[in-house]
């Protein structure tokens, strides 16, 4: 495979793609997994990428769609490459499947070239399983397939060969990272597979948010706390006000860097009518749920007459639910 079908296929910036071709050789033994100069290599048992002379692929299948990803820098398509490993032609049956969806997302017969590989893209973030059958036959009930160059699959029915082997390409390969999976075909039908993947830190992806203001009270506090959860992060406070007739709103959540997560409270305005005059705070709290993983640092800032300032800086401790808090009132 070459360094612009690899680009193409999964579309890596310069040297996130270098990176990922220094770490292709480096395969160790089976069902491990080698870190080396920011990426991840899982071993094939031997296999440790295409080795095709092919300049590209001679066919790529598309399947879902980016419209509607949301985060999409965080949820990257993940690529799956599958070579024909042998000096002769043949078909082979591919079945894909995405968990919860009933059908397949591609059930497709291929004619491979000697030595050629043809590229899917996953477009949308799920589990999936790609059955390869070496052995597909007409009258199976899948969809026969050429040489096209892109192409989007439609669900088509049949059920799994009894020979093959299924690759598994699970939800977590969808994030901020390049990666993909090659597939090797031997001339014996032996299956084999390796997937790399860049090893940037990425950021904390918000899958869920809710946040409650309450009435605002006399008093002077403008603080916060923040309690951790295995999935989630609480954020709970008081934000100082003109009076209590103030109220407040989550006005941003946000990841300056892959370790730390920035929530803005801001003061907005009254609702009108007569308010006791003395200076207010507005309780309020926030919970937030994650796809992956939970930030380490939480950053609070209250925002009110176009003046930010972080109030409290929490800190998640070494067991579930530990927290470091420190905050002015």
């Amino acid at each position: 495979m070459h360094r612009r079908e690899l680009l193409g296929a999964v579309g890596a910036g310069a040297a996130g793609t270098a990176g990922l071709l220094g770490a292709r050789a480096r395969g160790a033994g089976q069902d491990t997994e080698t870190t080396t100069s920011g990426t991840t290599t899982s071993d094939g048992g031997g296999f440790d990428g295409i080795a095709s002379s092919a300049d590209q692929s001679f066919a790529t299948i598309s399947v879902g769609t980016r419209t509607g990803v949301p985060n999409p820098e965080n949820n990257r398509p993940h690529a799956i490459h599958v070579w024909n490993d042998s000096d002769s032609s043949r078909t082979i049956r591919l079945r894909l499947t995405r968990r919860g969806e009933s059908g397949a997302a591609l059930d497709r017969r291929v004619e491979f070239p000697a030595d050629g590989y043809l590229t899917l893209r996953l477009l949308e973030p799920g589990n999936y399983a790609l059955r390869v059958n070496p052995a597909g036959s007409a009258g199976d009930g899948a969809t026969t397939g050429t040489s096209a160059t892109t192409a989007t699959a439609t669900t088509a029915g049949g059920s799994g060969g009894a020979t093959g082997e299924t690759v598994e390409v699970p939800r977590s390969r969808f994030d901020c990272n390049d990666s993909w999976t090659d597939v090797r075909v031997a001339h014996d039908g032996t299956v084999q597979s390796v997937t790399v993947t860049t090893e940037e830190g990425c950021p904390p992806e918000v899958v869920g948010r809710t946040f409650t203001a309450f009435r605002g009270t006399c008093g002077s506090a403008d603080d916060a706390s923040v309690a951790f959860a295995d999935e989630s992060v609480e954020v709970s406070g008081s934000i100082r006000v003109p009076n209590p007739c103030y109220g407040a709103r989550l006005a941003d959540v946000s990841t300056p860097d892959a370790d730390t997560l920035r929530v803005t409270v801001a003061a907005t305005d009254p609702s009108g009518g007569v308010c006791v005059q003395c200076v207010g705070t507005v309780e309020y709290a926030a919970d937030l749920r994650f796809r992956d993983s939970v930030p380490r640092t939480v950053e609070v800032v209250h925002r009110r007459d176009g003046q930010s300032a972080v109030v409290a800086t929490a800190t998640r401790g070494g067991t579930s639910g530990g927290e470091t808090t420190t905050g002015k009132t």
